[in-house]
């Protein structure tokens, strides 16, 4: 193949380290590849990711592609026909990458063409594998039109397809989050080969489209698949600008407004009774102005101007604050449109951080520097004029930079760096001041940090570092990362003022400075260094740091390493072991060493090296690997101290070629976790009984409504503002032959409020006269049905038409809608009574997401109650089946379960009064405790040690229903972090 060239396609980690071609060389050869960074990403170890490289003729003379190849395992090129390129012309060919194991993939991709010029053409290319894996079809999700308060709901597919089990991971992403929700209640897990259904909710809150994406991580550190998720809330043709009031930074104690304009579009009229504050967390917002219309009616056309004000007490940005407008259709009860309130306490839009920089104790003669962050969160450019520092006890505090002018753009920072120099013998704290003075149009601020410092007198360090770092042969467009330890090896504590890459190193290596720190015996401070060659030949940098010491505080370790192109390569270059706790125990990965050689290679030696003991490497090594051969190795990390650790795995080949894998591994000591919960008080609630009108329940029918007053008791001890409603297990009217059911529905309420005819009050409350005896009607639904599905019941009594209606559209009884049930800012309880099984028509925790949906996601907003069969029927001979179901959902959503076959209904209702109006009983911690044995409960800031148990299956801190926290009580849960 004489005439013929390669021209070679690096594979890199970094896209940072891409070389370009002169532009006389391109003109040349004509030859270019897009895109100039191949980067795979992360792929499922075992499967295949395919990518497309576009070779294009910018030139203007024709050149040949007679083939490719790829000098790594994993990283190949389908076999094409040749095929040739005329000026101006391009073709696609495709790059696949398996990977074998975890980890970063490296190597190099060749092309042969007959295209004239000079140096070869270089793509930075880049790939991980990683395990597990998910499969996703769907794309996008698209709601269409939901009217405010509403939930609709949709699905997305998962799919395992490998023989492993694999995590399900979901994440609703995006500026519009807050409306959406997907697969509450799923199991974390997918088995082997599994297909499962995630239900997705859709519940706007606010006007106009929405905007989501829902994230499913495909495999560990994989890009996950995204589905778009797109809905539009709609009222009516009603339009309210802006749906979000942004006040920005207003001075503390000052007042700022803003206004809400609300205007109907549409050609009839609507309901208007002006607007109200519905959440203000931080007590900071106000309607200043809703004015009243004639009959409280918005015409068509009709426009109505809101102001609302915005008054800070502190600084900082406040918890967002919600209004909404009591604006709707007649006869409905739907919720009115809300608008967000945000805003932020300060003296400026620029903010400084920290308030307080604390350089800690630095050795005398030695100084350290830190960086004091300027952000401007104005929505215009502002400037830093000024930088004033002054020193008012001590040592000395100067700028690392001249304190010019420099102009900051919206949403940017500015780093200021301050160095502490501690005055010769004073041992006592030093303090200083940090004046930043930032200026936006004609005004100005001045913000200030507080600097401390201490000098101090250390005795010489004695430390072990060593002179050289030697990354030996690398393949070009790879990286390796190695570390630079330096180990306090006396008996006294030492001081590091820095540790980092010295200025002049070459670009292929790359280093973060390790900041001032104080090394006590025996400890150590590790710089990862990480060696990038783009090209072939030889490279050298130095890494330098200050230690206490009068002749040995400077010192430098010569880095050096080479670029190569080979056919032996380790892969991944650098095995990443991330951060491990301490008590975790060791972590393993695995890493291959590959023989792509025309012949065998001897690989004589492999050795270990590192500053401590923290890694561990095995493997079928030493050996002779032949052509076409791999050798798996694996890699074991357990830190003993917090801190970067860093080791290297030499490989020396028989012709005395070194090769080098890098460990890297971050050690993090046990840490803790503090959640931290606000009791509110359950004013509002809302009940809904979904009660079984099979044949088999008269005798429960007339217990419960004998016992309205035990249900009550907690409602009437916290003046709780309560609406109850009752509807049946039946969705359709019973085709009779033994029993007719009262209410008009003859059985088949279909989510409708019982008595559908109206014969007795639907809703009962507080003001309700004989409300105990309307009780009992409404729960003598009857005997007449046969086929229980109390979940959809409540879903359908919850959902469009019934929910806000006053009237079901789909009847022909007047006034049978929900409407006036359900409020907005009300606790939603559910409590079904049935002897039989569910047998509506979804998943459980398709009932779950859209509850939860429904309550803003909120889980301290919705309890589900089962009175059921339970699960040893030995106990309960009356009922037919057990109700798993029900008591799945209930044990979900913080509710309560109990026997149908109670023998006391009284305590049993009262049970059920608790878990409906009680306060919160059930506080969720974020994390899982790595000992349940260890959690510190405190409400108030008072330690509580009993009164209280942990929940494993829920993760969760549970009170005993006497000792619930009281409304408006602070709920501190602390425990240590458990393992991942």
């Amino acid at each position: 193949m004489r005439g013929l060239r390669w021209l070679v396609l690096a594979v890199a980690v970094a896209a940072g380290t891409a070389c370009e071609r002169p532009t006389s060389q391109q003109a040349r050869t004509g030859f270019a590849a897009r895109p100039e960074l191949l980067e795979f990403g992360a792929a499922a170890v075992g499967r295949t990711k395919a990518m497309k490289l576009r070779l294009a003729n910018e030139g203007r003379a024709s050149y040949r592609v007679e083939g490719a190849r790829s000098s790594l395992p994993n990283v190949s090129v389908p076999a094409f026909e040749p095929f040739t390129l005329t000026a101006g012309a391009e073709h696609e060919i495709e790059v696949r990458f398996t990977p074998d194991v975890e980890g970063a993939v490296q190597g190099q991709l060749e092309l042969m063409t007959d295209a004239s010029g000079g140096a070869a053409a270089q793509v930075p290319v880049s790939g991980r594998g990683v395990k597990a894996l998910v499969e996703v079809p769907e794309s996008a999700l698209d709601f269409g039109n939901v009217n405010l308060g509403l939930v609709e709901m949709r699905e997305v597919t998962v799919r395992n397809p490998s023989d492993v089990e694999s995590p399900l991971v979901l994440s609703v992403e995006g500026a519009d989050a807050d409306e959406f929700s997907a697969g509450v209640g799923l199991p974390s897990t997918l088995a082997p080969h599994e297909t499962r259904k995630v239900p997705v909710a859709f519940s706007p809150v606010r006007l106009g489209n929405a905007e989501a994406a829902l994230h499913v991580a495909v495999c560990d550190g994989c890009e996950p698949a995204v589905v778009t998720l797109t809905g539009t809330g709609v009222a009516s043709a009603l339009e309210v600008t802006p749906l979000r009031v942004d006040f920005g930074r207003v001075a503390v104690g000052a007042t700022a407004e803003e206004r809400i304009t609300v205007r109907n579009q549409g050609n009839e009229a609507l309901s208007y009774k002006g607007a109200a504050l519905l959440e203000d967390p931080s007590g900071v917002f106000k309607v200043v102005s809703a004015p009243a219309l004639p009959n409280d009616v918005l015409p068509p056309g009709g426009v109505v101007e809101l102001r609302v004000a915005f008054t800070p007490k502190g600084f900082g940005k406040v918890r967002d604050g919600r209004v909404e407008v009591a604006v709707r259709k007649p006869k409905t009860t739907s919720p009115g449109p809300k608008v967000t309130l945000t805003g932020e306490g300060g003296a400026s839009c620029v903010e400084v951080t920290p308030a307080h920089l604390d350089f800690g104790p630095v050795a005398f003669g030695m100084t350290a520097t830190r960086d004091v962050t300027v952000s401007n969160h104005c929505r215009e450019e502002t400037s830093v004029t000024g930088l004033q520092l002054t020193t008012q006890a001590g040592g000395y505090f100067t700028l690392a930079q001249p304190p010019s002018s420099q102009p900051v753009a919206p949403g940017g920072t500015l780093k200021v760096g301050v160095t502490f120099s501690p005055r010769a013998g004073v041992g006592s704290v030093s303090s200083g001041q940090l004046a930043v003075t930032s200026m936006q149009r004609t005004s100005s601020a001045t913000d200030g940090v507080t600097l401390t410092g201490e000098g101090r007198a250390f005795a010489p360090c004695e430390y072990a570092l060593p002179s050289v770092l030697d990354f030996g042969q690398v393949p070009v467009g790879s990286e390796v990362a190695l570390g630079v330890t330096l180990r306090n090896t006396g008996t006294q504590a030492c001081f590091l003022s820095a540790l980092q890459l010295a200025s002049g190193s070459d670009p292929a290596f790359r280093a973060a400075t390790v900041a001032n720190s104080v090394l006590e015996p025996g400890k150590k401070a590790t710089l990862i260094v990480r060696f990038h060659p783009a090209s072939e030949g030889e490279f050298q940098g130095l890494a330098e740091g200050w230690v206490s010491h009068p002749t040995r505080g400077h010192p430098m370790v010569n880095l050096v390493g080479r670029g190569v192109q080979g056919c032996f390569s380790v892969q991944p270059t650098t095995v990443d072991f991330g951060i491990s706790r301490l008590a975790c125990g060791p972590r393993t990965r695995e890493f291959m060493a590959y023989n792509d050689c025309p012949g065998e290679v001897k690989v004589a030696g492999m050795t270990l090296e590192q500053a401590g003991q923290e890694f561990a490497v095995s493997g079928a090594l030493p050996a002779t690997i032949p052509a076409g051969g791999r050798v798996k190795l694996t890699a074991k990390y357990a830190p003993v101290e917090e801190g970067e650790d860093a080791a290297a795995v030499r490989f020396t080949l028989k012709d005395g070629a070194v090769y080098n894998a890098g460990l890297v591994g971050r050690g993090l000591a046990k840490t803790d976790q503090t959640d931290r919960f606000v009791q509110e008080a359950e004013a509002r609630v809302d009940v809904l009984f979904v009660v079984d009108n099979s044949g088999s329940m008269m005798e429960e029918q007339q217990s419960l409504g004998e016992n309205f007053a035990a249900f009550l008791s907690a409602a009437t001890a916290a003046q709780v503002d309560y609406r109850i409603g009752v509807t049946t297990t039946g969705l359709d009217p019973s085709p009779g032959g033994w029993s007719e059911c009262p209410g008009g529905a003859m059985g088949g309420e279909n989510g409708r409020l019982f008595p559908v005819d109206g014969t007795s009050p639907r809703i009962i409350t507080p003001e309700t006269p004989n409300a105990a005896g309307v009780f009992a009607i409404n729960t003598h639904v009857g005997v007449c049905h046969w086929n229980e599905q109390g979940l959809d019941a409540a879903y359908r009594a919850l959902s469009d038409p019934l929910l806000y209606n006053l009237d079901d559209p789909r009847t022909p009884e007047a006034n049978d809608g929900n409407g006036g049930f359900l409020r907005d800012d009300a606790k939603l309880a559910i409590i079904v009574l049935s002897d039989e099984e569910d047998f509506s028509s979804q998943p459980v925790a398709w009932y779950e997401t859209y509850l939860l949906a429904l309550k803003g996601n909120d889980p301290t907003k919705v309890s589900f109650n089962a009175v059921v069969g339970p699960e040893d029927l030995s106990s309960c001979t009356t009922a037919s089946s057990s109700g798993s179901r029900y008591m799945e959902l209930a044990h979900k959503l913080n509710g309560v379960v109990d026997s149908i076959c109670t023998p006391n209904w009284a305590a049993s209702l009262e049970k059920l009064s608790e878990s409906a109006f009680g306060p919160n009983r059930t506080f969720s911690l974020s994390e899982l405790p790595a000992d349940p044995g260890a959690l510190v409960v405190r409400v108030d800031g008072a330690p509580v040690t009993d009164g209280w148990a942990y929940d494993a299956r829920a993760n969760a801190v549970i009170f005993e229903r006497l000792r619930a926290p009281a409304p408006g009580a602070v709920v501190e849960i602390t425990y240590p972090l458990g393992c991942p």
